[in-house]
């Protein structure tokens, strides 16, 4: 097996070779960040986890109150994108 020096990780992957610092975020940076992300996952998990056992269980029950939480959050997380909650680039 090769091994890899921190010199060629760091040449390969530049956007991962300055992590090792702190970002300096202050409280309400990381609390924006954190609605920002936590709506875009829970949102998503909303539409897979029912679709899921839609295939699986051919079950449709509660599919439409998972529906609407992921609607609701979806606009929850397009709002925060328009207010820039998240990251500057992607």
């Amino acid at each position: 097996m090769a091994t890899v020096s921190e010199s060629t990780f760091s040449e390969a992957v530049p956007a991962l070779a300055d992590l090792s610092g702190s970002p300096d975020l202050t409280f309400f940076e990381r609390c924006r960040k954190f609605l920002w992300l936590a709506s875009g996952l829970f949102s998503a998990a909303c539409f897979a986890v029912p679709a899921i056992g839609a295939l699986a269980y051919s079950r449709t029950e509660g599919m439409s109150t998972s529906f609407l939480a992921a609607v609701v959050s979806g606009c929850l997380f397009g709002v925060a994108s328009l207010l820039h909650f998240g990251p500057e680039t992607a």
